[in-house]
């Protein structure tokens, strides 16, 4: 399938980022958040390979964190005769300890725009597939939302404060189900005409 959009994949937070992380299980494991979001952006872009579809690897760095306003000068300098479309990839937390705090929400930087309306697209297949509590789509002046060039959105991919859910984002069979979630939503904005 041709795609209409190159999606500018941001793999979330740093090696370097302080905090970020859940507490210890009691069997040693520990979600880092940066392990977590590379994995499923390279999940994601696994399926979007065998379907043709463009993207753009924001961060391919591991080490150190690239600062948001590098982020967003890559995003907005690159050249494409693509419409770009930028999604940031996250895992939530409460605090530093568990929480009961839990489920998925997308945001935007503004309501009534075309990000909205890709968020909604994102939140409803995030929901479907992976069935944890809606926490709705949200506005937020986040710096990679408000100052990107182009509709932008960020998803937060459960909770790893809670314990549950830490444990489902630790694991292959989940993590295989986010990344499938996300692409059913690259899949469904690529087809629905939406004029992004």
């Amino acid at each position: 399938m041709a795609g209409k959009f190159l999606w500018i994949l941001d793999n979330g937070h740093g090696k370097a980022t302080p905090g970020k992380r859940s507490p210890v299980l009691d069997d040693g494991r520990q979600l880092l958040e940066y392990e977590f979001t590379r994995d499923i952006v390279k999940r994601l872009m696994a399926l979007m390979d065998a379907n043709g579809l463009d993207y753009y690897l924001l961060v391919p760095e591991v080490e150190g964190d690239i600062p948001l306003s590098v982020r967003v000068d890559r995003a907005n300098n690159l050249q494409t005769p693509l419409k770009k479309l930028y999604i940031s990839i996250h895992a939530n937390a409460a605090g530093d300890d568990w929480s009961n705090a839990s489920g998925i929400e997308t945001f935007c930087y503004r309501f009534a725009s075309q990000s909205e309306r890709l968020a909604k697209i994102f939140q409803s297949n995030l929901i479907t597939t992976l069935g944890w509590r809606d926490r709705g789509v949200k506005e937020e002046s986040f710096y990679v939302l408000k100052h990107t060039q182009m509709p932008a959105i960020l998803t937060e991919n459960g909770f790893y404060s809670n314990l549950e859910e830490c444990k489902k984002l630790l694991s292959d069979d989940w993590r295989e189900l986010i990344a499938k979630a996300h692409y059913l939503a690259v899949s469904e904005t690529e087809n629905i005409g939406y004029n992004f």
